[in-house]
């Protein structure tokens, strides 16, 4: 299969279960480094804009996507996709879209020429002004479920505009210096030597943002495990935790370890860290990279500790709650995100939050440390589990560490794409 029936596939099977990387990974695992980028952008983009998609297409053809052919159906969409939001030539996207429909349906050949064709001149935009409800209009334009457009203009109020195009544009590339196996300077001359572009974050000093296309596997000591890649708001969690040597750590729902590996860099692999998560191949995963970055303080153990805490209790100095969430402040990452949640995923979300944070508070220490996180935007998952937290006995303290730069103060803090340049994170810290 060439590239965009490569794409095609992977969006078929996507409707299927609403995920991308599984399908992305066995797909194009013989593919070159090129080609892979060109899949990933297609398909990471058709996904991303669907609604948009889908409603263009439905204007110029007269026909309702959920009727097609699901060959079809994704063929117009990577087709729409590339002719609104890519470089490529529209000559060659239309014939090479329509080669890769043959493939699948090849009397429907002629319809995606003709459809592809209409697209060329559609103004989306001036098509979607027409929706006179607000929220339609709004969520058809970024292309997200209306549901989630109204929460988040109940949170947000007037940024939700700026929330709704942030996460709609490509992540950046950040990767953290394992400080565990290079110093930083000295890792920087690697990648000025090997002519990689790059950008230190301002105040993070080990925090460095790639620029351009680059194959993860080509930086200076990928197989070494010189760095890891990791967000600035993934590794916030581990900062503003404050980590110190020689204090016993538990960290929760710990894999695939990139927040372990943090805390063990931040101590110099000079503390007794305690990993858990509930998932055996997660556990592997964080086993793993323990071992390639040079982790030696960590003990991983499967358990749930919200049905068998295997701890005794006050035993931890500093505890790590980065739990489990809806994950919608990382829909710049995975934007298949947009498709896959629910209202009642949320609410479920937020009884297993609670549930973490009250064993959590039997196991911490008086006077110790609780840094809690989430990789989300909803209220039920960062403000309404501070006020929980201080229900059961929980007490407010301030982050020892301050961002002011990006806002980070006081007792919590949420930082986002559109102000912070970050995932969408939430934070509150608590002792006991």
């Amino acid at each position: 299969m060439n590239t965009r029936e490569i794409a095609v596939k992977i969006l078929c099977e996507f409707e299927k279960d609403l995920k991308i990387k599984p399908h992305f990974e066995r797909l194009t695992k013989n593919l070159s480094f090129k080609d892979r980028s060109f899949v990933r952008e297609i398909v990471s983009g058709s996904v991303r804009f669907l609604k948009l998609l889908d409603f263009s297409i439905e204007k110029v053809s007269g026909k309702n996507q959920k009727k097609q052919h699901p060959a079809v159906r994704n063929s117009l969409r990577i087709l729409a996709y590339q002719i609104f939001f890519m470089s490529v030539p529209l000559y060659a996207a239309i014939n090479e879209t329509v080669e890769a429909v043959k493939h699948f349906r090849k009397k429907a050949a002629g319809f995606v020429n003709a459809v592809g064709k209409k697209l060329i001149n559609f103004d989306y935009k001036a098509e979607i002004e027409k929706i006179p409800d607000f929220y339609e209009r709004i969520s058809t334009l970024y292309s997200f479920e209306n549901w989630m457009v109204k929460r988040w203009h109940r949170f947000y109020e007037d940024e939700l505009v700026s929330i709704l195009s942030f996460l709609n544009r490509t992540a950046p590339l950040y990767i953290r210096i394992n400080t565990l196996k290079v110093k930083v300077s000295d890792y920087l001359k690697f990648l000025e030597e090997s002519g990689i572009e790059f950008e230190v974050h301002p105040f993070i000093k080990e925090m460095v943002r790639i620029k351009g296309k680059v194959d993860i596997q080509s930086l200076p000591g990928y197989a070494d495990g010189f760095f890891y890649i990791q967000d600035v708001a993934s590794y916030l969690s581990a900062l503003l935790l404050s980590p110190q040597k020689g204090k016993k750590i538990l960290d929760i729902a710990a894999a695939p370890g990139g927040k372990t590996t943090a805390i063990a860099a931040l101590v110099e692999n000079e503390a007794d860290i305690i990993a858990v998560d509930v998932d055996s191949e997660r556990l592997k995963l964080l086993d793993r990279n323990l071992e390639k970055l040079g982790v030696n303080c960590v003990k991983t153990l499967k358990t749930d500790i919200t049905k068998e805490n295997p701890f005794t209790e006050n035993s931890f100095d500093r505890v790590l709650l980065d739990a489990p969430c809806s994950g919608t402040g990382i829909i710049r990452r995975h934007p298949e995100g947009k498709w896959n949640k629910s209202l009642s995923l949320i609410k479920h979300n937020q009884k297993l939050e609670k549930a973490l944070l009250k064993e959590a508070f039997k196991l911490l220490k008086p006077g110790g440390t609780l840094l809690y996180s989430v990789c989300s935007l909803e209220r039920e998952e960062g403000e309404e589990i501070v006020n929980f937290a201080l229900n059961i006995g929980f007490k407010k303290r301030d982050f020892d560490i301050k961002f002011e730069e990006i806002g980070v103060k006081g007792s919590m803090a949420r930082v986002f794409p559109h102000k912070q340049g970050t995932d969408g994170f939430f934070y509150a810290i608590f002792t006991k």
